[in-house]
């Protein structure tokens, strides 16, 4: 995809990056995005879960939440997804910086109305969420799914951005220490658990979650 005015990186424009498949991979290790929208000139900015698609982002929220009015309105919104790699302590106190990929998305949103095509996004998004679970699930009932709003944006505008690497060595002091310490996200067994004995999809979603990724 080629930059625009709305997407193109201003900030260490050699950090963006603006390849779907990039974004793509960047959402697909993603678990939260954050969407930002204004009413009446008010930011706000709410943390929601997210299924995607090769052309759709997709969220949900409750009818009686206030964002649910504005994303039916197809107001504009921007919806960014952070993966934190590791903090890069550099010699120099301006210098230091963190290692990390992000998306930000761009677009207006269109409300999914048909239970068939509701019903069918819950089921991606349990999968995405938890491969394996759609199929040891229970169904919304007719009130519950009443009780949802699901909304898709297309993934036509966006940009990304990544910073890797080690610290700046523009301050050559040998008594500082400088390097990156990584960051990584652990998943552990269930607690609160109906029972001890844990399903197979659960174990394998664990291990590789926890898995380095290649």
């Amino acid at each position: 995809m080629v930059s625009s005015n709305l997407t193109r990186v201003r900030r260490h424009p050699e950090r963006g990056n603006y390849e779907r498949e990039t974004l793509l991979d960047i959402l697909r290790s993603g678990l939260v995005c954050q969407v930002a929208f204004q009413i009446n000139g008010q930011p706000f900015i709410i943390p929601m879960s997210y299924y995607n698609n090769e052309e759709f982002i997709y969220i949900h929220s409750s009818i009686a939440a206030r964002i649910t009015r504005i994303l039916r309105e197809e107001a504009s919104v921007a919806i960014s997804v952070l993966e934190l790699n590791g903090l890069v302590i550099a010699k120099g106190l301006a210098d230091n910086s963190m290692n990390y990929r992000s998306a930000v998305i761009f677009g207006k949103p269109t409300e999914i109305v048909s239970d068939g095509e509701k019903i069918s996004y819950f089921k991606e998004w349990i999968d995405n969420l938890m491969p394996g679970r759609k199929a040891n699930t229970e169904l919304p009932t007719e009130d519950e799914l009443k009780g949802v709003a699901a909304f898709k944006i297309r993934l036509d505008q966006f940009s990304v951005k990544v910073r890797e690497g080690g610290p700046s060595e523009a301050r050559k002091n040998p008594d500082i220490w400088s390097g990156v310490i990584p960051i990584s996200s652990l998943f552990s067994d269930p607690i609160f658990a109906s029972s001890d004995d844990f399903p197979e999809h659960i174990m394998s979603f664990i291990e590789s979650r926890n898995s380095p990724r290649g």
